[in-house]
């Protein structure tokens, strides 16, 4: 379905079409499916450059500058490293919340028993790295085992856009499993996050969280559906947990989850509306005059504007209002300043990191081997049933695919590691070399099987 009207229906200025050409790349790639992981990979090939060149001071410079917003004696300090992960990221972890209560309610996260595949793929993704990476480290480093949750989460940008370039080569429900596979993935990152990587308790900072959060729940069973109590109930809420000593981004969630799912209008209404609106609409145009010289023509645009909103939930509405910023803008921003570390001159001294060495293993071998044997467990026990146009060939190759595990990875990898900055610094290393491992390898796999059922 067409969104843009073609030329004949538009009024075009008078320098639009040769502007036209030169923005038309740049829009057809913002709505690409691939164009966040492309970002993604500039911001991360970006901080490795820095971090890896005469510049390398600069980086860390940029990185740990402080940033103060002070009102009286009030004043909050902190480093442009953590005003993302603490603040921005929030607005990440909130789009995060609204797809998973999306999901819930209406996707495909809807009726376990349908989705029952997906959760058990979940499963052996989440638990099988965990594991690997436990048994590596408790082996060589017993104080690295802390950062047992880097190679539990799946990065969604990343491993979709990937599908999308391979296109029909894999089929179209692959793209959905995956999707769903991330948010059941995400969910338990979040759940890892909040509960093992969480600092000292505040207990009455979470009690005013608490009250922020009961609040967003009453504006939501009230039915209020304006953005402005849930934006200032939510800024509230994020402070009162970032102070509490629960990580903030926790906050994301919470807020995400009071967010309205009803609309204020049933679609009988819209559908009932929009003819009335329509045929008024028609019987005063005139092709003599444009729309600004007929004032009632811009009411019913108006008014049907205000139609459509009232039919459209305001969790489908906030989500896609926020999709493409943090996509294309917060995420590689997060990437760009986390991402970068200087590299080992050698191999050996990758082999030597035991986080480094866990982590790859972790997310090439624990994601991909996790999700077959669960899955296969799953369909053997006669728990899940397998999708017809998928094969145990696919599953293989978006399990590798799952082990593209950047940008979540890459923000347990700070929580964990917080106060040991070599660990850190393995972990980074780990998480890109596994990431990229993991996608070649599963890019190869459902290339290869494309290619035997042409």
């Amino acid at each position: 379905m067409k969104v843009f009207p073609d030329r004949k229906d538009r009024d075009v200025a008078p320098l639009e079409k040769h502007v036209e050409k030169l923005v038309a790349p740049i829009s057809a790639f913002t709505r690409s499916q691939a164009s966040s992981g492309l970002l993604l990979a500039c911001a991360v090939v970006a901080a490795l450059a820095l971090a890896n060149s005469g510049l390398a001071d600069f980086y860390a410079y940029l990185r740990h500058a402080h940033l103060s917003l002070s009102f009286a004696d009030w004043t909050v300090d902190m480093s442009l490293q953590h005003w993302i992960n603490d603040g921005l990221m929030v607005v990440f972890f909130f789009l995060l919340g609204l797809e998973i209560k999306r999901e819930v309610i209406a996707g495909d996260l809807r009726d376990p028993r349908q989705s029952a595949l997906v959760f058990c793929m979940a499963a052996g993704g989440m638990a099988m790295p965990a594991l690997i990476y436990l048994a590596v480290t408790l082996s060589l480093d017993p104080a690295a085992a802390r950062g047992w949750g880097i190679p539990m989460a799946t990065d969604t940008a990343f491993a979709l856009g990937i599908l999308s370039v391979l296109g029909s080569r894999v089929p179209r429900v692959a793209i959905v499993m995956l999707s769903a596979l991330a948010i059941v993935d995400d969910i338990g990152a979040v759940l890892v996050i909040s509960i093992f990587y969480t600092d000292d308790i505040s207990s009455s900072a979470l009690f005013w969280a608490l009250c922020c959060l009961l609040l967003l729940g009453l504006a939501n069973i009230s039915g209020y559906r304006r953005p402005l109590p849930y934006l200032v109930f939510g800024i509230g809420l994020w402070w009162f947990v970032l102070q509490s000593g629960v990580h903030a981004t926790t906050a994301g969630i919470l807020a995400a989850l009071a967010v309205p799912a009803r609309p204020f209008a049933r679609t009988p209404w819209f559908l009932q509306r929009m003819p009335q609106i329509l045929k008024r609409f028609r019987r005063v145009d005139s092709d003599d005059k444009d729309i600004l010289e007929t004032r009632e023509q811009v009411e019913l645009a108006s008014e049907a504007k205000r139609v459509a909103e009232a039919t459209l939930p305001p969790l489908q509405r906030w989500e896609d209002a926020i999709d493409m910023p943090v996509s294309l803008c917060i995420v590689p921003v997060f990437a760009f300043v986390n991402a970068g570390v200087a590299l080992p001159d050698s191999v050996a001294a990758l082999i030597e990191a035991p986080v480094t060495v866990a982590v790859v293993l972790g997310l090439v071998l624990g994601k991909s081997v996790g999700i077959w044997l669960f899955a296969w467990l799953g369909l053997k026990l006669g728990l899940a049933r397998m999708p017809s146009s998928l094969s145990y060939t696919h599953l293989l190759g978006l399990g590798l695919l799952a082990g593209i595990g950047f940008t979540m990875s890459l923000f347990i990898g700070a929580l964990a590691f917080e106060a040991a900055p070599q660990l850190q610094e393995q972990a980074k290393i780990g998480i890109l070399l596994g990431s990229v491992v993991a996608a070649i390898l599963g890019t190869s796999v459902l290339v290869a099987k494309g290619a035997s059922e042409s």
